[in-house]
């Protein structure tokens, strides 16, 4: 499989080592503006199960690591207050850059503001930058009415600034622009604002030059299209030899999640979810798991995987059943429009599609506990 999070992992910002230690132990540490670090859901290669004692320490690595991060911002901003206009420009960009990969897009903020207000003395790229950092910081607020109507004055500038058949002026890698995107799907999707995702991604997806950007706004808008809609069928046998079927928890709260025993933060929310699970179960909340280690960019067979797949499992202590993703009737994330993991769907009691991509650190309890609510 294809992932777009695994395309933002490559971000390519000129990032140090230490970076990219901070975005890959972050999977499992988190921010304070969002679940996942960059938007982007890194996916790091996992030997299997850890610890108690080896997550601990990889969270408080994770943590002083964003703590430098943030500190690393103010100093660049500090900075930047102080050069002439052509060195402020290099230093910014760094700074919105990092801040990408990072997610730390609120802590950029008050840079972006500045640049904004004097932005005819700085190059395009910053300007865009600028205003990029400003649309998912005021969305991390709940400014979502703000977001949107900042993105589609970022879509008309950048348009006014080109004549025909030119390049776009602010031209970031692709991979940065999955990460924005990525990031901003996640604030308005974990803020229940279903219509203003629907309306962004409309919006990208009809003026964004970038193939890899339609795409993924395509991918979201049909995902977003299920909400309200009957979930596609599940059935098949899982990994014990017995048979599952999503019609028969109609009646029950579901969340069915896709995962691999690759994806480092699926490692990391397991203990989130499981506790979810122990609160709700009593009250008609079910999990079912569809794996998608096949899936993998090379392919590998079933026989290869498995090992894997049941150590993860056992590693876990995973209660709620799993199947394996397979072809035809059985390629339950082509149903379900994942292309990308971690990702999980929640069906209610009634068999519709109720809402996508839940966080256990953010809003999976609080969303399950309205939708078990009688």
């Amino acid at each position: 499989m294809t992932s777009s999070r695994i395309a933002l992992i490559s971000l390519v910002l000129t990032m140090s080592l230490s970076l990219t230690l901070s975005r890959a132990a972050r999977g499992q540490a988190g921010s304070p503006n969002q679940d996942d670090p960059a938007g982007s859901k890194p996916k790091v290669l996992s030997p299997g199960g850890a610890g108690a004692s080896l997550r601990s320490l990889n969270e408080d690595y994770a943590r002083q690591l964003l703590q430098l991060e943030r500190q690393r911002l103010e100093r660049l901003a500090q900075l930047a207050s102080r050069q002439s206009p052509k060195e402020a420009a290099e230093t910014y960009e760094q700074l919105f850059r990092l801040a990408i990969a990072n997610n730390l897009f609120r802590e950029a903020e008050p840079a972006a503001k500045q640049v904004l207000k004097s932005a005819g003395g700085s190059p395009p790229v910053i300007q865009f930058l600028a205003r990029t950092i400003d649309i998912i910081a005021s969305a991390d607020r709940g400014d979502y009415d703000e977001s949107l109507a900042d993105l589609r004055t970022l879509i008309e500038v950048t348009s006014k600034r080109r004549r025909p058949g030119e390049a776009p002026a602010a031209s970031l890698d692709t991979s940065a622009l999955l990460a924005i995107c990525e990031a901003y799907h996640q604030r308005l999707i974990q803020g229940d604002q279903f219509e203003a995702a629907r309306k962004a991604f409309q919006l990208l997806l009809n003026e964004s030059d970038n193939p890899a950007v339609k795409g993924f706004s395509s991918s979201r808008l049909n995902q977003l299209d299920m909400i309200g809609k009957p979930a596609p069928a599940i059935q098949g046998t899982d990994l014990d030899g017995k048979s599952v079927s999503l019609a028969d928890l109609t009646g029950n709260v579901v969340l069915v999640v896709f995962w691999a025993s690759w994806c480092l933060p699926n490692s990391a929310e397991v203990d989130s979810l499981d506790q979810v699970y122990n609160t709700y179960r009593n009250r008609g909340f079910r999990v079912l798991g569809i794996n998608l280690d096949t899936l993998q960019t090379d392919g590998p067979k079933l026989e290869t995987v498995l090992p894997n797949i049941r150590r993860f499992l056992l590693d876990h202590n995973v209660r709620w059943p799993n199947l394996i993703n397979g072809t035809g009737a059985n390629d339950y994330a082509k149903a379900y429009g994942v292309s990308d993991i971690p990702s999980n769907v929640l069906i209610g009691r009634d068999g519709n599609v109720i809402h996508l991509d839940l966080s256990p650190r953010k809003n999976l309890e609080s969303v399950v506990a309205r939708a078990v609510a009688p």
